[in-house]
């Protein structure tokens, strides 16, 4: 796909955007990007790709992409959303680790809103629009510290750290990429939330969202979903909201009821795993150490 034409997740300037983690690298064949990491304590290097879900617009040359990275990293790990459209059977014989992972909430645009989204949600909406404004602005330098100073409390207040814990160098980058809309609630003039979709295509993916305290307190969280969700149903067929948060659907979080309450269906994300440097994965592993465990890679066992 030509690079003025990308969007969303598959831009450039997203991959640009985790510089302070890893080294963005492209793949040329799949044109997809992966994050290359130092792995700590040692000269190896292995990759990831970009959270929260890896993107490329040729699935069936993926696997040659990998190859031909060879022996430079010791493995590669991501996940592919439930919109992919990826060679299942292919890919089930190529990874190590080739699993369903977290369910994703999603809603059909087709579908009437009066009918799709749960009535307390659509209640709770329109009592929080009695007193919020939302609209979708560009960021300019000061709509943008706006962001980042909701999203450093939410960092402080659910203990966010690593890769999630977006900079505000980060939210610039990502600000500018094409298909980007932003939501911003604001109260008598006070920003006290803001939504951020990226658009890929069909869809819609919920990127960001973050709430001061008066936010939370005036709905703000229902106020920024049901307007935004009007707006994109002249954008788009779908959105999704993300993935679950609950260990299994046995035990969903209030996150999981929130966002199941906007969907109408739900879709599987993959996690895939590849080894590319066995011997030295075995050394990781034996050095650190790791027992049983399903985690992948072993060695980075409790980072993410």
């Amino acid at each position: 796909m030509q690079q003025d034409k990308l969007t969303g997740y598959s831009h450039p300037l997203y991959a640009a955007s985790f510089t302070e983690f890893g080294i963005p690298c492209y793949l040329p064949t799949c044109s997809g990007w992966i994050l290359e990491r130092q792995i700590p304590d040692t000269s190896y290097r292995d990759a990831m790709g970009l959270y929260p879900l890896f993107f490329c617009d040729n699935w069936e040359y993926l696997t040659d992409d990998f190859e031909t990275l060879g022996n430079q990293l010791v493995s590669i790990s991501l996940v592919i959303g439930p919109f992919s459209q990826f060679p299942n059977e292919k890919y089930s014989r190529y990874f190590e680790i080739f699993l369903p992972y977290k369910d994703h909430y999603i809603l059909d645009l087709s579908l009437p809103l009066d009918e799709t989204v749960s009535k307390g949600h659509r209640r709770s909406a329109r009592r929080a629009l009695k007193n919020l404004e939302v609209e979708v602005v560009v960021p300019t330098k000061s709509g943008l510290g706006d962001w980042a100073h909701l999203y450093e409390e939410l960092v402080k207040r659910h203990q966010i750290n690593g890769i999630r814990a977006f900079s505000r160098q980060s939210f610039e980058k990502q600000m500018s990429i094409p298909g980007t809309i932003y939501f911003q609630v604001t109260h008598q003039g006070r920003v006290v939330g803001g939504n951020i979709y990226y658009l890929e295509g069909e869809v819609a993916y919920a990127h960001l969202s973050a709430f001061s305290e008066e936010g939370y307190r005036l709905g703000a969280p229902y106020a920024v979903k049901w307007f935004a969700l009007q707006h994109l149903s002249q954008l788009v067929h779908w959105v999704n909201f993300g993935g679950s948060t609950g260990s299994n659907q046995e035990h969903l979080t209030g996150l999981d009821y929130f966002k199941m309450g906007w969907s109408s269906q739900t879709g599987k994300s993959y996690f895939c795993g590849k080894i590319l440097g066995e011997q030295k994965y075995k050394e990781l592993v034996l050095r650190k150490q790791v027992g049983e465990t399903n985690w992948f890679p072993a060695y980075r066992l409790g980072e993410f």
